[in-house]
């Protein structure tokens, strides 16, 4: 053990190979493979985090050269050998640095918190004689030891604030032998949960039940095999999750549950507590990087068996792993398109599968379209929930808005959908609003010249919010003032059109004067915690509607909602992606889905400009046999997901020319080494958004039904272009089969 093998904790490709340290003395008895530590690095010998992940005795190259280890970040392993292999498969998978990938599998660097707290000191000679002796006084030294009798261990910060008692009366107790004080390691943020009423399983029906059998089968044969739930909106998958996962603990094994979006995660928490206690424990990215620490070490000294959280929680150091549930399993929130490595939680669940022998339960009502393909042509187990617990699905309307507008009607809300919200205000009852587009108007512009607002630095159109009255561009965060006239023509009429969450609650406000309004986008989540704010308030019922983008179509679950109106089921439609008609029918089956549970029988209006199209129309018959059977023919035509695949490279750089400059030579690399035409190569163009942030952004999408092939062969191009370019001047983006335009 002369040389330890590093990798850097950097995503830098240029970095991305493994670097030797010589391993000091003092350390050669405790390094371990899979420890983070600190090492010099480069030129001004840097302290840098890195990771062992191997050792050797012997090197080829000058051992004079050679740097010792500074430290150890920490005294145990924070990558086990299972989670190495992960780490080197989404290297290879997702085309990322190895260093990017170990990042993304292992937490921050958060130093741990501990209080200093004392207790009863139980290896006391004559014990109880001492506690006879202080008990028999009435002094502050019996008060704080009768609050410890019961073996509690409690900081001493909260022993004094409790009881109005200084530093002397415990040290006087800890010199008497009576009582131990020692640092104990506490945990930040709500980690403990036991004091929750529990709640005991609910007796299932035959359909759960059969859903169950499967599932604890294959969690006892350790088949890997996953397993696709598709159950209609209110069939009670929650309740299957559950069954399994108390199998599973049953046996010993620990559970990762995903969630697709961080404002579903405080309903699914409390449903999970409620039955599991403190064997649970939540993850997101709005706690603190301490807070997010905590979990993981909870997760790593097996003090917790059941892990929930979206996307990353997938990387749960736990080493008895025998199930993941990827609820919503069709939300695109679970892959990773923006930060590398891009990966995709379904496919690192399935990589787990093979590692740790456990079970990937995939569910949802509208499964994305490669995963229901998948389990029709037996990739997948099939199981199907098809009958709702409490009551039938809601009685759907489609309002042509096209007609309300040719009949007089200007607001944004249907005549149906505005005698529909006075209905179930007076009777009671609660509203959800759904429209997929934050503020208050998508856009501003003349009424003389036509010339709309956009920010200066991309390529996008300010959006108006008038809660601060100002624009705001959402791609690089800009907010100027509205012009009081046109910057082309100097006309005044100036104008805001469309409609966004904002001007949808004015809109109601102005209508409903009386009905108390809440509104759930990312405008109003920014706060840690607002989202269970938002939620629980109106969960209490104290507001009349609910007014979000799709926020509150992910699985929540509110008694009280007897109507649930989708302001416009276009947006989405509209979007320009492959897969647009899929997120819409997703989006509008699910959303609807919120109407009508417990004893309110529910209706749904949906509100469009495009009422002939197909997925609407599936969507409003929640019909999704005959959807996925016009979209998959769709897919196969044009080689589409899951029958072809395309990689989008995107070039993004302050110089114009030189974006578009190396982007042709890499096309004509491409074109030289496209031979017999195995690939479609369409482009250089510009990007779906062209500017961003003063940023051009340019790009080439290559097109082919064999993924391995696609993959090596623009990695191939991409690396004979860096032989013959410079680089550095721009930023590379790679994006296999991306959820939305690049």
């Amino acid at each position: 053990m002369n040389y330890a093998e590093i990798v850097i904790a950097n995503a830098n490709e240029n970095l991305d190979r493994v670097f030797h340290y010589g391993v000091p003395e003092n350390l050669r008895n405790i390094i371990e493979v899979g420890m983070r530590v600190y090492v010099p690095f480069g030129k001004g010998n840097h302290r840098t985090e890195g990771y062992v992940i191997g050792f050797t005795d012997e090197i080829d190259f000058d051992k004079s050269k050679i740097k010792n280890i500074y430290s150890m970040a920490e005294s145990y392993v924070v990558i086990s050998q299972k989670r190495l292999q992960l780490a080197y498969w989404m290297k290879e998978k997702y085309y990322c640095s190895i260093g990017s990938a170990i990042m993304a599998i292992t937490p921050k660097i958060v130093k741990e918190k501990a209080f200093k707290c004392v207790s009863v000191n139980k290896k006391c000679e004559n014990l109880s004689e001492k506690i006879q002796q202080v008990l028999k006084k009435q002094t502050k030294q019996k008060v704080v030891l009768e609050m410890l009798l019961n073996g509690s261990v409690v900081p001493v910060s909260h022993i004094k604030n409790l009881l109005g008692v200084t530093d002397s009366p415990i040290d006087s107790l800890v010199k008497k032998g009576v009582l131990v004080i020692e640092n104990v390691q506490t945990y930040r943020g709500n980690c403990n949960f036991e004091y929750r009423n529990r709640t005991i399983a609910p007796i299932l029906n035959e359909e759960q039940t059969n859903a169950v059998n499967v599932l604890n089968d294959s969690i006892d044969n350790q088949n890997t095999k996953p397993i696709l739930i598709k159950g209609v909106t209110g069939s009670g998958k929650t309740e299957v999750y559950m069954a399994a996962i108390e199998r599973a603990l049953q046996i010993g094994k620990q559970c990762i549950v995903l969630v697709p979006e961080i404002s579903l995660t405080p309903q699914t928490v409390d449903r999970f507590v409620s039955r599991f206690g403190d064997k649970v424990a939540v993850t997101h990215s709005r706690l603190s990087d301490g807070e997010r620490y905590d979990q993981w070490n909870r997760a790593r000294k097996n003090e917790i068996s059941v892990m929930i959280g979206p996307r990353s929680a997938i990387f749960t150091p736990f080493e008895n792993l025998g199930l993941v549930v990827i609820d919503e399993e069709h939300e695109t929130t679970y892959k990773s398109d923006q930060q590398s490595p891009k990966f995709d939680a379904r496919e690192v669940a399935e990589k787990l599968g093979e590692l740790y022998n456990s079970v990937t339960v995939l569910g949802s009502a509208t499964p994305s379209i490669t995963s229901f393909y998948k389990a029709k042509h037996n990739i997948y187990k099939l199981v199907q929930l098809n009958n709702r617990v409490n009551n039938a699905y809601p009685d759907v309307k489609i309002v042509d808005m096209r007609s309300e507008l040719a009949e007089g009607n200007k607001s944004i809300f249907s005549r149906d959908l505005q005698y529909n919200i006075s209905k179930a205000i007076s009777n009671g009852e609660q509203i959800i609003l759904f429209l997929n587009r934050r503020g208050f108007s998508n856009f501003v512009s003349c009424r003389s010249c036509g010339h709309v607002m956009k920010c200066n630095n991309c390529n996008v159109n300010y959006t108006f919010h008038k809660s601060i009255n100002k624009l705001m561009c959402h791609y690089c965060g800009k907010i100027i003032q509205v012009p009081t006239v046109c910057p082309e023509c100097g006309s005044k009429y100036i104008r805001h059109f469309g409609s966004g969450t904002e001007k949808i609650q004015q809109e109601v406000e102005k209508l409903f004067p009386k009905a108390r309004t809440l509104r759930m986008d990312l405008d109003t989540t920014t706060r840690k915690n607002s989202h269970q704010t938002i939620l629980e308030k109106f969960r209490n019922q104290e507001a009349d509607i609910l007014i979000g983008t799709q926020m509150i179509a992910k699985g929540l679950d509110f008694p009280n909602v007897s109507l649930v109106g989708v302001i416009s089921a276009d947006l989405s439609l509209n979007s320009g992606d492959y897969n647009s008609s899929e997120n819409t029918f997703q989006l509008v089956t699910q959303v609807a889905g919120r109407a009508g549970r417990a004893d309110v029988s529910g209706k749904v209006i949906i509100q469009t400009y495009n009422p002939e199209n197909y997925c609407i129309q599936y969507a409003a018959k929640n019909d999704y046999i005959d959807f996925y059977n016009e979209e998959i023919e769709y897919r196969r035509q044009l080689k589409y997901p899951p029958f072809g695949n395309f990689f989008v490279v995107l070039f993004t750089g302050v110089d114009y020319n030189l974006v578009v400059r190396l982007l042709e030579e890499l096309h004509f690399i491409m074109e030289h080494y496209n031979k017999n035409n195995q690939f479609t190569l369409l482009g250089p163009m510009p990007a779906t958004i062209s500017k961003i942030n003063n940023k051009y952004r340019y790009q080439i999408v290559v097109k082919s039904t064999e993924e391995t092939k696609l993959k090596n062969y623009v990695l191939y191009c991409l690396n004979k272009l860096k032989t013959r370019q410079k680089l550095d001047k721009i930023n590379i983006g790679l994006y296999l089969n991306p959820n939305h335009s690049v």
